[in-house]
């Protein structure tokens, strides 16, 4: 066994993460093994500690085997068959460099057990284990934010009013995300986020100015809002949070055609209830609709079952979180998203439906 050699404090942070995590050294030994680690390998942490990574994870892939070991880019993979004294069991892993140093790597094993929810379906899992990775990322993010955001302050005394029209942006987008950082390191907790009454028109304008800051070339967007819709009760922050991983999730679908359209329509439907065992079993009716659409590619069959799953992707560069936390942060608004793909219009829809601000009453 080698000598462990100086690590990154990680420990606090890693240990509170329900799914196996190890931190990985430059030379590939584990230094770090939390508590999940400990029952997913069946050896103690101090055992662990010291081997290096592909002594512990040894995978039918060879492939695999020699990916752990590299450090060409960050490994999300999906079905693997991993060898382990009591037979071949199947995991998704995640292996990311640690943001300042990225000779460091941390990796996130996520059993299968047998299988994924259903798109549709909203009940909590195991799934929500596999979100300790944010808690990490949401680490590593809050200080160049707190940069970020002094720059732009002290950016806006300096331009003029036009300018500062996108200095106030800045910091009021940092704001927010550090807001989301902190719901999100709590995400594998059972808190619920503070709802209040919202008008969506607002929330969908906010997401789409902040779209338009962040994305160079942006699709033609079609909007069509019922004007008479009520207030929902939800999250302002999360929702927000939702509709721009949804909108740019389009963007993303829309790279490189020339036709690219995105569509956002709101309406009042007559859906079916969602069901809150935490206010005496009582129903939450969910007649307001966001509908967000495009005519990209689409999503391979071979995901549709596992979309809203942790680290599933088909973005080279993605890290398959962006649909995970928009499952979790709208069933935390005791909300409900619905994904369906039309083959013969050829267009990808994800729907959103949301409590009015009075409607907590049963159905």
């Amino acid at each position: 066994m080698s000598q462990v050699t100086h690590r990154p404090e990680y420990s606090q942070m890693l240990a509170s993460i329900a799914v196996p995590v190890l931190l990985i050294s430059p030379d590939h030994l584990i230094t770090y093994a939390n508590d999940a680690s400990e029952a997913f390998f069946g050896r103690s942490r101090r055992r662990l500690e010291g081997h290096r990574i592909d002594e512990a994870l040894i995978f039918e892939s060879e492939r695999m085997n020699a990916a752990l070991l590299s450090r060409e880019g960050d490994i999300s993979a999906q079905d693997m068959e991993l060898k382990t004294p009591h037979g071949v069991i199947m995991v998704d892993i995640n292996i990311s460099a640690v943001a300042k140093e990225p000779d460091w790597r941390i990796a996130v094993i996520s059993p299968r057990n047998g299988g994924r929810e259903h798109i549709g379906d909203q009940r909590d899992s195991g799934q929500q284990q596999a979100m300790g990775a944010p808690a990490i990322l949401g680490h590593e993010i809050k200080n160049p934010l707190a940069g970020i955001k002094g720059a732009a302050q002290l950016l806006a005394r300096q331009v003029d009013e036009k300018s500062r029209a996108l200095t106030e942006l800045i910091v009021n987008e940092v704001d927010r995300i550090a807001r989301l950082l902190d719901q999100m390191q709590k995400l594998g907790r059972s808190e619920r986020p503070e709802l209040a009454p919202a008008n969506i028109h607002l929330l969908i304008e906010r997401a789409i100015r902040s779209l338009r800051a962040a994305n160079r070339a942006m699709p033609e967007i079609s909007i069509n809002y019922d004007p008479s819709l009520p207030h929902v009760y939800i999250d302002a922050d999360g929702m927000v949070q939702v509709l721009i991983n949804l909108l740019q999730n389009a963007i993303d679908a829309l790279h490189g055609r020339l036709d690219g359209v995105i569509g956002i329509s709101t309406r009042y439907v007559m859906s079916g209830a969602l069901r809150d065992t935490d206010i005496d079993r009582r129903a939450i009716k969910l007649p307001v609709e966001i509908a967000i659409s495009d005519n990209g590619a689409g999503v391979p069959d071979h995901i549709v079952d596992e979309l809203f799953s942790p680290f599933v992707t088909t973005k080279r560069d993605g890290q398959g979180l962006g649909l995970a936390i928009v499952r979790k942060l709208v069933q935390q608004m005791n909300s409900r998203v619905l994904f369906e793909r039309d083959h013969a219009l050829g267009q990808t829809t994800f729907r959103l439906l949301l409590p009015v601000a009075s409607g907590k009453a049963s159905a």
